[in-house]
């Protein structure tokens, strides 16, 4: 019987920082000097990736029960989310095959 594949967790890079303002999250990408200014459910994933590595299918799962909006609906948004932070390089990647940490 195969192995079960080992999904990659992500988690804030440290060369970005947060803060909330008013109920969004404003991320600060030390390194390039860019802000990104994110909304509720952005920011709910900010602070669970602050706390600790998650997988994609980890987050989609938080998301849509502390937000109550439907499993596919939150896979997708999450993925999103994902994409346009690993496209600003402030997410560190770890776990899966070899488990070395990459930046992006």
């Amino acid at each position: 019987m195969p192995e079960p594949i080992q999904e990659h967790k992500v988690r804030l890079s440290g060369r970005v920082r947060f803060r909330e303002v008013a109920g969004q999250g404003v991320l600060v990408h030390l390194d390039e000097g860019r802000v990104l200014v994110v909304n509720d459910v952005g920011l709910y994933i900010i602070q669970a990736l602050v706390r600790h590595a998650m997988s994609e299918s980890e987050l989609a799962d938080a998301v849509a029960q502390a937000f109550e909006v439907d499993a596919i609906q939150a896979k997708s948004d999450v993925a999103l989310f994902l994409d346009q932070l690993r496209g600003e390089k402030a997410l560190q990647t770890t776990g899966g095959p070899g488990d070395r940490p990459t930046e992006g």
